[in-house]
Order: structure tokens, then sequence, then C-alpha cells
């Protein structure tokens, strides 16, 4: 396999990882436009993608490409599409039909530039949708053009750009102890971490894992590199034994951990908290759940039982019903970015501008997504996450249970740290 193909690969690790960066912002979720086309229609200023009665928005996902990138995404653009038609169904934004056109970014960086260049200055679309491992490089030339652009950020870089909004993002530099608070609440003392050398996003989330551990007195007694399909299983989980770790902490995809904590488990190795940065699905429940049994993974969403997650599953279920499991990361991700560019346009006005929407959607300090994730300060884009959700699976390896947090440490039914110094 590939340099190149095991990044694209474990690229789709992080972003599921960070289901979470997940942008999802539900906020506008239950409230349709109260204008009417007719005064949509008496604007005096021709903006690109915007008429009396419809507003169109790109959206750039990997639909072909690396096969296993391709099938990953496709959940995200079910979660857009399915956004759209349900605030199509509304009335739409201040009167507006949205409009949704598409391209495919093949998850290479010059093709995402290819299709973004031809959706902006050919096709004529108001912002971009983009859940997409390969935006970053097009970054400078979408803000020089003042594009507005939602989506699951991949790297701090999203936080550089006043046009590029994202919710809850893993990757932001500063310390956050959220992490280490749930290491240190289930009794970690001794933590390993495993981390993907060849994917940028697995080395900036251990760049957040190991001061967090730290800072509530959980050691790391090391840091270890694994490649999928390159480094020996069992050579990590002998590692994890001989070092007395009781914490195994992975930055990567979750089969990889998977792996080790099963393996390390077999050499009668101790092990008290087991947790990943996320990723995990019902599918691998289903397939893994015997060696996943007491694991746990992170999660920016509220419960399955929580209000605004049922609004989510039941909009999923109308507008997609083709999806077979919309708990699916990317296919929540889809749903919350065009939630949060729904939310823009709303902001926007009635005679909406590409100013208006970047200006008014960076002055929100408190987006919750009506409870299906922590309160996202818009204005501080650079700010580290602070309130986290974890999930584990119950001793039989058949079910996720939400853990919840300590009285001292819960806002709204999340795990809520500090800030680091």
């Amino acid at each position: 396999m590939s340099l190149r193909r095991l990044r694209a690969r474990a690229g789709i690790a992080a972003i599921a990882a960070t289901l979470v960066g997940l942008p999802a912002t539900l906020t506008a979720c239950g409230t349709a436009s109260q204008a009417t086309s007719d005064g949509a229609a008496r604007c005096g200023t021709r903006v690109p993608g915007v008429t009396g009665t419809s507003i169109k928005i790109g959206l750039v996902y990997p639909d072909s490409g690396i096969a296993e990138i391709a099938r990953t995404f496709g959940p995200a653009r079910n979660g857009v599409e399915a956004r759209i038609d349900e605030q199509n169904a509304r009335g739409g934004v201040s009167g507006r039909r949205i409009h949704l056109v598409w391209g495919d970014d093949e998850s290479e960086v010059n093709k995402f530039s290819q299709v973004a260049h031809d959706l902006v200055e050919n096709q004529q679309v108001f912002g971009l949708i983009a859940t997409s491992i390969v935006l970053e490089d097009s970054a400078d030339w979408l803000e020089e053009k003042g594009i507005p652009v939602t989506g699951t950020a991949t790297s701090a870089k999203w936080g550089d750009y006043d046009n590029l909004f994202t919710g809850t993002n893993l990757f932001n530099a500063g310390g956050t102890s959220v992490y280490g608070d749930y290491v240190s609440r289930q009794g970690g003392t001794k933590a390993l971490v495993v981390v993907d050398p060849s994917v940028q996003a697995s080395q900036n989330f251990a760049m957040q894992l190991v001061p967090s551990l730290q800072s509530r007195r959980v050691g790391v007694v090391g840091e270890i590199t694994y490649t999928p399909q390159i480094t020996s299983t069992a050579y990590v989980a002998q590692r994890f034994k001989d070092l007395g770790a009781d914490t195994l902490i992975g930055a990567t995809q979750p089969t990889a951990v998977i792996d080790v904590y099963a393996q390390a488990r077999a050499l009668g190795a101790k092990i008290k908290v087991a947790l990943n940065s996320g990723g995990v699905t019902p599918g691998l429940l289903a397939h893994r759940g015997d060696d996943m049994a007491g694991m746990s993974f992170l999660s920016t969403f509220a419960s399955d039982s929580s209000p605004a997650t049922k609004a989510y599953l039941n909009a999923m279920n109308v507008y997609a019903p083709e999806l077979p499991d919309p708990t699916d990361g990317l296919a929540v991700a889809g749903y919350g970015a065009a939630d949060e560019m729904i939310r823009g346009l709303e902001l926007a006005g009635a005679c909406p501008t590409r100013q208006a929407f970047i200006q008014n959607l960076r002055k929100v300090t408190d987006f919750t997504s009506g409870g299906l994730i922590p309160p996202v300060d818009l204005s501080r884009p650079r700010q580290p996450v602070l309130c986290a959700a974890f999930i584990r699976v119950d001793q039989t390896g058949r079910n996720f249970v939400g853990v919840p947090p300590p009285t001292d440490l819960d806002r709204d039914g999340y795990w809520c740290g500090a800030p680091l110094q």
C-alpha cells in the first residue's frame, strides 16, 4: 500500500475521530423562514448565487478517487442533502429555496482547487459546504474571494480564516484538561499514547492529549507510532505491558487501537482505561464488540436519548431514508455543516451578502446545536475544546453507554474541563 493511500486512509479516521470537529450546528433546526419571496425579490444588489427565489450553495466532497475514502464520505452527502431538504420543506431561508450543486474533489489537493474554482467562478455559488480532507491548500484563495465555507475541520488551520466555519475543532492550539479529567476519574495513572506518524491530524491531536493527561497527573510513559498494515500490533501491545501502563490512548483510527487493546489484554496487561479519539460506529461494534468491551471513545455529541439527537434522527429518517446508519459520524458532520450554512444565511438577512454572512455568524458565541453539542464560541475560532462527551462499550461488547460527568465537571451533561496555561 502506498504512503499516499495510507495517509488518505488515516485521514478518514482523523475526521471521523473529530466527529466531532464535527461541525454540527443544529441551532437553526425547527425554525422556518419568516420572510417572503416578494421581499427577497426587492433586494437592490446582485450577489453571486442569490435570486429572489433561490440561493445556490456548493458542496465539495470525495465522491470518487480512493475507494475507501469515497465509501466513507458517502454519508456526508446524505447528511448535507437531508438538512437542505428539511429547510426547503420549511420554506427555505428568507423565502428562497436552497439549490445545492456539488463537485468531487477525489481527495486530491489540486482537484479540490479545481472544483472550488468551478463552483465559485463558473457556477456562481454563494458559499461552500466542504466535507473534505484537502481544503487547506485552497484556504488562502477562498478567503481572498470572501467565500463563506462551513465544514469539518481537519487541522488548526481552520481557525486562521474568518470565512471558514466549523463546530468544535479538536486540533486547535492551546490545552484543555478535559481528556485528563476523564482518564484520571476512571482510575488511569500511566498512559501509552498511540499515534499514526503518516497523518498530521493524528500527531496534532496527540499534542493535545499529552499535556491534558499530564495536567491531571496521569503520567505519559511513552508515545508509540502505529502505521496501519505496517506496524506490528503484537509489538505495541507488548510495549504497553512492559512499560507498566494502565491506560491506552489512541489518536488514530479505531481499528488500530482495538487491535492493540485486544492483544494487550490477551497478554495479561491490566488496563484501567482505553480511550480512542473517536470514529467508532455501530457497524464496528457489531463486528468487533468482543474485542472492544470496556473501551471508551471521545464524542462531542449528545446521547441518543437527548431531544437534539432524536430530532436529528427523525430528519434523517424523513429526508435520507436510503442511508442505512444515520448515526454515521460523517452523516452527522454533513448535516451539521449544512445547518451551519443555513444559520449563516439567516443571520445575513433578507438581502444576504457574503460579507454579512461572515461578519454576523462570527459574532455568535453560544452555538449549542439545540443541545446536540457543547456550546461553541464562533467568535473565538482558535479556542481549544473545553467540553466533550465520552461513551463506553459495555462489558458484554454489545452496547454503547454514555459516561456521565461528575458533578464538578458537569455542564448540561457534558464533561467540561479547564483551559491549560
